[in-house]
């Protein structure tokens, strides 16, 4: 299972990162842009962090579900090994 480490640069719609394996990388979110039409607004595209896992999240992008049944805003966030997947080795390497 792969993490990522740290976020090198965020320019729309791309995101260079380091994976745990030293790797740096950089995702391309281009081709899901439809899927996560939100994440169309370079502004809202810059706000990516990292979260505990570690992987790449945007703060109150989703919603979920709480027991009580309650909808309440969340991270909208990403599997580290379909962001891998989804990226290309940096000419940085």
């Amino acid at each position: 299972m792969h993490h990522i480490n740290s976020i090198i640069n965020i320019q729309p719609y791309t995101i260079t990162v380091i994976f745990d394996n030293k790797e740096q990388r950089i995702i391309n979110f281009e081709s899901i842009l439809e899927d996560f039409p939100v994440l169309k607004d370079a502004k809202v595209f810059n706000t990516a962090t990292l979260d505990n896992y570690p992987t790449l999240k945007w703060d109150g992008l989703a919603r979920m579900r709480e027991l009580d049944g309650t909808i309440v805003a969340a991270p909208l966030d990403f599997s580290p090994d379909t962001l891998y997947l989804m990226s290309e080795a940096s000419q940085d390497n």
